[in-house]
């Protein structure tokens, strides 16, 4: 077994990811990949994994993707996104891969998330990067 290598990030973990149990794996230029384990607490009525935990997924994938390429004095902010299920996810782990698809102020990128060796949602995105002094 090999040691996990440590994944630096340029900010504190949101508390958002412990809630929903997301963790950095891989990150590399213009690259992530996440995962957030199965969890009951995660689920809709009938079992399956909420489009809300797998659509923050996506969007924590992409936004660790996009910051392996931003200076660390920018901001970065999801301009629109839009996801499509493709199945739905009763037990195990869920993997997000996100890769950016043009470097610039304004990003797009794309985002698999895989359970099972399942596709289970695709995702794309438009990310807005802003100087740090800038207001939100």
């Amino acid at each position: 077994m090999t040691d996990k290598k440590e994944i630096r990030l340029p900010f504190p973990s949101p508390p958002f990811w412990e809630l929903l149990g997301i963790e950095v794996v891989e990150m590399h230029e213009g690259y992530a990949k996440l995962v957030m384990p199965f969890h009951e607490k995660l689920t809709q009525p009938y079992g399956i994994v909420h489009g809300g935990a797998l659509f923050s997924l996506a969007d924590s994938a992409i936004a660790i993707a996009i910051v392996s390429v931003v200076e660390p004095d920018k901001k970065l902010l999801t301009v629109e996104m839009k996801i499509n299920y493709l199945a739905p996810v009763k037990e195990g782990l869920m993997e997000a891969e996100a890769k950016i698809l043009r470097r610039g102020r304004i990003i797009p990128s794309e985002v698999d998330i895989m359970n099972n060796n399942t596709l289970v949602a695709k995702a794309i995105a438009t990310y807005i990067i802003l100087d740090n002094d800038k207001k939100l």
